[in-house]
């Protein structure tokens, strides 16, 4: 019976360490596509690195379901020229909720597809990234979706259901990370300032951990085009 135990009780450990860094990895992947690919090297132009690459680092994001790399550049890019103004796509100024999930569902009226293009005249030279959408319609929301589905479906198949299971949660918490940034990091009420922005940006801890340092946000939007989001000692920044 105790060696029965043992042997359960090791297996369960084993699973849980398997668990973990698969989750480890999947939250670092997916988080990375997301801050260093379509944050700050495709929107903002903060580093360079060879196109092999950054469709590798771009590929976490697409797979965390942030739809096509054009569409969310665009979309980010109009935020900040519009920061908290009418017009911005998800300023809580609009309501707490509609900043962080409603505006995805109200883009096509926000930013025609004419608008989206003028904003990503640089992206638009890239056929591989276009070929994910260069507007909001439903198809390349139906896409991403269905390529994400069939990744993880590829994930079960070769690595086995604790792979499967730590990718679910990974990008759980990935996927929500940059809508608290759009919601908790403009709130008035929220983090502290280093910066006298003209917008609403705030610095929040706890969002700059959940979201590989994108929560430095008032540090953000007073250097938009640094790779560098924490700048005090104690903001660290894992991007």
């Amino acid at each position: 019976m105790g060696v029965r135990t043992l042997e359960l009780n090791g297996s369960f450990w084993a699973v849980a360490a398997t668990f973990t860094a698969w989750f480890f990895f999947f939250f670092c992947y997916h988080g990375m596509g997301i801050t260093l690919g379509y944050h700050r090297l495709l929107t903002h132009k903060s580093l360079k690195v060879p196109n092999w690459l950054m469709y590798l680092i771009v590929s976490g994001g697409y797979f965390c379901l942030m739809g096509g790399p054009v569409n969310w550049v665009a979309v980010h890019r109009l935020h900040h020229q519009k920061s908290d103004l009418p017009g911005d796509p998800h300023s809580p100024r609009d309501g707490f909720w509609h900043s962080l999930v409603l505006w995805m569902f109200t883009m096509d009226e926000k930013q025609s597809a004419d608008e989206l293009r003028k904003q990503v005249p640089d992206l638009l030279k890239n056929p591989v990234l276009c070929w994910f959408g260069i507007d909001h319609c439903a198809e390349q929301a139906q896409l991403c979706l269905a390529i994400c589905v069939l990744f993880r479906c590829l994930l079960y198949i070769i690595f086995g259901p604790v792979c499967f299971l730590a990718n679910l949660l990974a990008t759980f918490v990935v996927f929500w990370s940059p809508q608290l940034v759009n919601a908790v990091c403009h709130l008035q009420t929220a983090g502290y300032r280093l910066f006298d922005t003209r917008d609403d940006s705030r610095n929040v801890w706890y969002v700059a951990l959940l979201s590989h340092g994108e929560g430095w946000h008032n540090n953000h939007h007073a250097m938009p085009k640094s790779a560098r989001h924490g700048m005090a000692w104690w903001e660290y920044d894992a991007t």
